[in-house]
């Protein structure tokens, strides 16, 4: 159970690896879960495509609410096996608002033009020119290249760098041999 939900110590590089598969192999069930109570919901007919967005709650609520949940709970994992393999690297945690924080901090530019663009129609037409790798002009096309760099520093950092010789200041070396 600490190693998912505890915070302190260190883990290796094999265990974030074994992490993202769990975590990707539960999200899959949890697709096929949903995909199979939608088709019992709605009865696998087509013709209830007219349904608005409040019937589509009122029938998969409790998915949703289920879901919400699930992600709650991969994230709080996610952040807890992240933080043990920063220790690892002898980081501290608050390395996760630089490696996590500062991307989506950088793409708001982005995220702002992008939603933009889609109300007022304009996402179509630049998606039809092939011009959607513009939308923010200079400052977003920077800012997410930068966001892009430091997600690639992290993923070397966390999934490809082997972790700290010997003790460091979170623990012991998870690769040691137990004398």
């Amino acid at each position: 159970m600490h190693y998912l939900f505890g915070f302190s110590g260190r883990i290796n590089r094999a265990k974030i690896w074994l992490f993202i598969l769990i975590v990707v192999a539960f999200w899959v069930v949890v697709g096929i879960g949903i995909g199979i109570v939608a088709a019992a919901q709605f009865g696998g007919q087509t013709q209830q495509a007219h349904l608005t967005p409040q019937e589509v709650v009122s029938k998969l609520g409790v998915v949703f609410l289920i879901g919400g949940i699930a992600y709650l709970l991969t994230l709080w994992m996610g952040l807890a096996v992240t933080t043990k393999r920063l220790h690892d690297r002898n980081k501290s945690a608050w390395w996760l608002l630089i490696f996590f924080g500062a991307p989506i901090v950088l793409n708001v530019p982005r995220y702002m033009a992008l939603w933009h663009a889609i109300q007022d129609g304009t996402f179509t037409q630049l998606a039809q020119q092939g011009q959607v790798a513009s939308l923010g002009g200079p400052v977003a096309i920077i800012a997410g290249g930068a966001a892009t760099l430091i997600s690639l520093w992290a993923f070397v950092e966390l999934y490809c760098l082997a972790g700290t010789t010997g003790p460091n200041a979170y623990g012991a070396d998870p690769l040691a041999k137990a004398a």
